[in-house]
């Protein structure tokens, strides 16, 4: 004999269907984390007033329009003022940098500072005064140089002096002896046990020192 729940029938339809057990505490659907993100901080330019070697890959973006200041104050002096030296330190009453350039008038044959607007007389002949290359100068490959030779980013560079751009030649020599007939580049670094005195050279990017006598 046949159980009657085998036989029970709804209406004309099937079988009963039996109701979903319930799940107990179920499980939250699965969130994928969504990743922070990165804050890009802003590098600042000659920070509390130090103008640091982590500053140099900066000043390319810059230093032409710096140039373009200082030339035009150079022009109004003396309409054939040319650039023969660009020194580079920290403005002093606002973070950024600070372009000086030394002009000379062949008319005037005289020095001008676009910085502090004085004027020099030269006690040399016009022929021998030389024209800073611009096409030469490069402060991403200063940089290169100075960290391959191990200094950091964070090394001070002597505020007295700066850095100091300027065309090394026989007739106006600036460098070590023996540094090649370039853009050369002083700055004195500031590390833990003395200040380094160094020249950079554009034609290998190499670092030159005076000897201890020199």
């Amino acid at each position: 004999m046949m159980t009657v729940s085998a036989l029970l029938l709804v209406g004309c339809g099937g079988p009963v269907t039996p109701a979903p057990v319930a799940t107990e505490n179920p499980l939250p659907p699965t969130e994928t984390p969504v990743p922070e993100a990165t804050e890009v901080v802003a590098h600042v330019r000659c920070a509390e007033g130090v103008l640091t070697v982590g500053d140099l890959p900066f000043m390319d973006a810059e230093w032409a329009a710096g140039l373009q200041l200082a030339l035009q104050k150079a022009q109004a002096w003396r309409g054939d003022a040319r650039l023969v030296e660009l020194q580079i330190g920290c403005s002093p009453l606002e973070t950024g940098f600070r372009w000086n350039g030394k002009f000379y008038s062949n008319t005037a044959q005289a020095f001008f500072s676009s910085d502090t607007g004085m004027t020099t007389p030269a006690e040399i002949e016009p022929a021998a005064v030389v024209t800073l290359p611009l096409e030469r100068i490069s402060f991403a490959e200063l940089h290169r140089a100075i960290a391959k030779a191990g200094f950091p980013d964070e090394t001070p560079v002597n505020p007295t002096s700066g850095i100091t751009v300027k065309l090394n030649a026989p007739t106006d020599p600036f460098g070590p002896p023996g540094i090649p007939n370039d853009v050369v580049v002083h700055l004195a670094l500031e590390t833990d046990t003395d200040v380094q005195d160094l020249f950079v050279s554009a034609a290998n990017w190499t670092l030159y020192l005076y000897d201890n006598g020199g």
